[in-house]
């Protein structure tokens, strides 16, 4: 495999439990110099919970866009990082909507922004759904559940209403898996 930039050098910039910020001095192939600034953060997992054509959602607060958003759940769990993604998608579905699924469905795996980071995140369809009660974090305070139909999804991410990319692809590979399909856009 060829590899296309050298890392010259290498400097942490910021640290703290969510992330890590370098910046690195490299070469690029044509020998040429520059900075690249790379942002570690551990995987997480987007969960697609749906239940007779329906599908829920989390809406909360967004920092970095200063307003609430609507989002299918997700998330990681930095203090358990031997936790299988499988536990980390259960737990997360408990956590935020408060459900339990009776099925777990492995979808995939995506990478979140591979420009400045190697992130990825694994997504899961839950199925046979039971509710057993929210376990929100600090971090996750006013979080809202909201279940919606299916057809209505689509047409929220078509208005630019959900336009969370881990959301929308997540989706996506699970439709073009036919694990969704189109009797459940009904």
């Amino acid at each position: 495999m060829d590899v296309e930039i050298k890392t010259l050098s290498s400097k942490e910039i910021y640290r703290n439990r969510w992330m890590t910020l370098k910046e690195d001095r490299i070469q690029r192939a044509d020998g040429s110099e520059g900075i690249y600034s790379v942002i570690e953060k551990s995987d997480f997992v987007v969960i697609i919970p749906v239940e007779n054509n329906e599908i829920y959602l989390v809406e909360q607060y967004r920092y970095p866009l200063g307003r609430k958003t609507k989002e299918l759940p997700q998330g990681s769990w930095e203090c358990s990082p031997d936790a299988t993604p499988e536990e980390v998608a259960a737990g997360e579905l408990k956590e935020e909507t408060g459900l339990k699924a009776g099925k777990m469905e492995y979808v995939g795996y995506q990478k979140l922004a591979q420009g400045y980071s190697a992130q990825g995140y694994h997504i899961y369809l839950a199925t046979q759904l039971e509710f057993i009660g929210q376990e929100l974090d600090e971090e996750e305070y006013g979080l809202t559940v909201e279940k919606i139909k299916i057809s209505e999804f689509c047409q929220l991410i078509h208005d630019g209403e959900i336009s969370d990319a881990t959301s929308v692809t997540a989706f996506l590979l699970a439709m073009t898996k036919k694990m969704i399909v189109e009797s459940d856009l009904d």
